[in-house]
């Protein structure tokens, strides 16, 4: 069974932290930049999206906005947002996110969450 798990940060340093404790729990990151890009990376093998909010050419309230109707086959992808914003919380929630996670992330924390969706 494939772990696919899509990052979306626009913060390479981020996306390397993740990708490094994601391989430790035994899943297969893929990388995307901003929600643009991680519309064309989406697939239904992706197990679950960690997305970042603040982000350049598409942002992540506006990627959970969109991505249901661009990619009806992968609308049941859990989506657990990692941000440093507290305040966007709430609309996150609304738009779809099953979960808000604040940074700095806690890399067992991440990885009991991301089990407790598969």
């Amino acid at each position: 069974m494939s772990k696919k798990i899509l990052i979306v940060d626009d913060d390479a340093t981020n996306r390397k932290l993740l990708a490094t404790i994601l391989k430790k729990g035994g899943y297969e990151p893929i990388e995307a930049e901003n929600g643009l890009e991680a519309l064309n990376k989406l697939t239904p093998d992706i197990k679950i999206i960690l997305l970042d909010l603040i982000m350049p050419l598409m942002g992540g309230l506006e990627f959970l906005e969109i991505f249901p109707s661009k990619k009806p086959e992968c609308m049941n992808i859990p989506v657990l947002v990692l941000t440093t914003d507290d305040s966007k919380k709430t609309e996150a929630l609304h738009k779809g996110a099953k979960e808000v996670i604040i940074k700095p992330i806690n890399p067992t924390l991440l990885l009991d969450k991301i089990s407790s969706y598969l």
